[in-house]
């Protein structure tokens, strides 16, 4: 496996450190700082030599001078950055101010074996910020925050384990590479829990802080647990809770942890892999913002918009004006196709995994490019970070990345091509919330056999499966082809935020450039973010959105042309179907059209399709649907 990505990670963090950029204009009083930086690539080096050592423990590096090449005098376990004694005045008294404010904090972290935390104050209201999540600092602040680029180049090394390369070799190819220009560092916000069991009184104001959740009361352990993590537990309904273990705190002991989970999901090391490749160094900002959203604000549905609306519940699919939510039916047909199910009966088939969802045809971002992976390995990767990172922090993110799986099994795998025929079948009553009006397969039917393509295959690609771990959020896109979609919740807790069409403008949304390929694809999309839009899009503001927490059993019925994003607070599978009726049915012909182009066909086949598209538009809008309106 090449792991020049990753050497390029590491030596850029190297170069951040110890080159860092002096802004225009700067006088002798910022170099200073330069001293210390030496400190810290020392640190750097001395995590790699700890690697290395663990490594060479667990039998995968035989010749440890090799392996660390010039920096074999380096000792194992030395601090990462510099001590109080041998730092600056200036940081001297720095230390000195935190230490009044943190050391109750930082004792209790390092007995539960975790890394202190950011925290707010209990009696911060709902609805206010007491502090900014990010703040833009100077040279000089940059150089005494380097926690995220001492975390990239510990990842970077950790992975030159697998390398037959010496780690020297690739150390000294990175150091070539271009430094990691970085603008902002997290603020630390101080904590207010002393690691006792929580009193009455610390429930109750809880509580009054969130009024709606329906978390139920904190386990046993929740007295390890911080203010973070009870704000964390109550706004997302008991989703977001701490890992069962403690977390490891030594270097030492992450590296263990870092090698054991590479080894037990092999996708999860492609993942890993797949970042540095893409020179991915830090988590996106819209992974983290739903956290931030939640500390502030309080609610996870109370959104910075307009007007919150939530999608109501009903018995029955009669009427698609708006998003609905059909409540869970007796006898539900996929309530057993959980994450498990297709890992048993399909697990070595192949999915599409993407960092980013739904892929847009006019990016060059690397993260389009989707990562395949078997249904089973699959499982056990959503599983591990489950266990190993249920909060999805976002500290944690390049150890513990989050990617969505799109998977279209109902076309060619034989035990979801045969689910899919008896749903066909039963007129596609088995999988269809009750009461839908949907002549998809009538009219796939007619046009298919007009183009000369095979209609079984073709309207199976409008079905597909999602899998994915808590904390993946989909970005804001509008459905190809005028399409209505329904998403059935087969497992976890998933939360849909939509918009009305009239809202395109506020939500900056554009066209991007067709493509043939890609069933994945989304024409319209958005990069709003939802819990924290940047100022250039000042007018979401002005939006209106629908929001449901979807629960296992239930399914959000997303009528055409409305925006839509989502994300999930628990490892999750849905079943998602694209559908047309009375209301769409011209965009059918676009849908042909497009499946057509899949298939590339020849000038014959081009020449039929342009004479049959304008025929069937007029057949399907000719078209009384004498069983009823939509």
């Amino acid at each position: 496996m090449d792991l020049q990505a990753y050497s390029w990670a590491c030596g850029s963090s190297i170069r951040a450190i110890s080159e860092p950029a002096e802004p225009a204009g700067a006088t002798e009083e910022s170099s200073e700082i330069r001293p210390n930086t030496g400190h810290q690539v020392h640190g750097l080096l001395s995590v790699w030599a700890t690697a290395v050592h663990v490594a060479a423990a667990e039998g995968d590096v035989e010749d440890i001078e090799t392996e660390l090449g010039p920096a074999v005098g380096i000792p194992v376990g030395e601090p990462a950055i510099p001590s109080i004694s041998e730092a600056s005045d200036e940081e001297n008294q720095l230390v000195e101010e935190q230490d009044v404010h943190e050391a109750i904090g930082e004792e209790k972290d390092v007995k539960c074996g975790r890394s202190p935390l950011q925290e707010l104050p209990l009696d911060a209201e709902p609805g206010q910020n007491p502090c900014p999540a990010v703040s833009v600092v100077d040279s000089k602040e940059l150089v005494k925050e380097t926690t995220s680029d001492k975390d990239v180049g510990f990842l970077a090394l950790l992975s030159a384990w697998s390398d037959d390369r010496p780690a020297s070799r690739l150390l000294e190819e990175a150091r070539s590479m271009p430094t990691i220009p970085s603008t902002a560092v997290p603020t630390r916000v101080l904590g207010t829990r002393d690691g006792r069991a929580p009193s009455k009184d610390f429930l109750k104001s809880l509580r009054s802080r969130f009024a709606k959740s329906r978390a139920p009361s904190p386990p046993p352990e929740s007295k390890r647990w911080t203010t973070q993590d009870f704000y964390l537990y109550f706004g997302t309904d008991g989703a977001l809770k701490p890992r069962s273990e403690l977390r490891p705190v030594t270097e030492e002991d992450i590296a263990k942890e870092m090698q054991h989970t590479s080894r037990a999901s092999p996708l999860l090391a492609e993942l890993r892999m797949q970042l540095a490749a893409d020179k991915v160094v830090k988590a996106p900002s819209t992974y983290s913002s739903f956290q931030r959203h939640l500390l502030t604000i309080g609610e996870l549905c109370q959104l910075p918009v307009a007007e919150v609306l939530p999608v109501p519940r009903v018995r029955r699919a009669d009427d698609l004006k708006a998003p609905i939510c059909v409540e869970k039916q007796r006898g539900w047909k996929m309530r057993s196709w959980g994450m498990a199910f297709w890992s048993y009966e399909c697990g070595e088939a192949a999915c599409d995994c993407f960092r980013q969802y739904p892929p847009s045809t006019s990016s060059s971002d690397p993260c389009q490019l989707p990562v395949r992976a078997r249904v089973d390995e699959l499982g056990k990767y959503i599983n591990i970070l489950q266990d190993m990172d249920p909060q999805c922090s976002e500290d944690h993110y390049l150890a513990y990345p989050r990617y969505l799986a799109s998977w279209h099994p109902f076309e060619s795998i034989p035990k979801a091509r045969r689910l899919f025929e008896q749903d066909l079948n039963a007129r596609r009553k088995l999988w269809n919330p009750p009461g839908l009006k949907d002549h998809s397969a009538k009219w796939f039917d007619h046009c298919c056999l007009a183009v000369g393509l095979n209609t079984v295959p073709e309207l199976a690609q409008q079905d597909s499966l999602q899998f994915g771990p808590p904390g993946m959020l989909t970005r804001l896109h509008v459905e190809n082809c005028s399409a209505h979609v329904w998403h059935a919740q087969i497992q976890g807790r998933r939360m849909f935020v939509m918009f009305p069409p009239q809202d395109s403008e506020r939500l900056y949304g554009h066209r991007t450039e067709a493509s043939a390929s890609g069933r994945d694809m989304r024409e319209w999309i958005s990069a709003v973010d939802i819990f924290s839009p940047a100022q250039k899009h000042s007018r979401f503001a002005e939006c209106r959105a629908h929001v449901v927490m979807l629960e296992p059993g239930e399914t959000v019925i997303v009528p055409a042309g409305w925006w839509q994003c989502s994300l999930s607070l628990e490892p999750f599978t849905t079943m998602s179907r694209r559908f047309w009726n009375r209301s769409n049915r011209l965009g059918m012909c676009d849908e042909i059209a497009r499946l057509s182009d899949c298939r590339e066909p020849g000038p014959r086949q081009r020449m039929r399709l342009d004479s049959q598209l304008p025929l069937l538009r007029e057949q399907i809008q000719e078209d009384d649907l004498s069983s009823g309106g939509d």
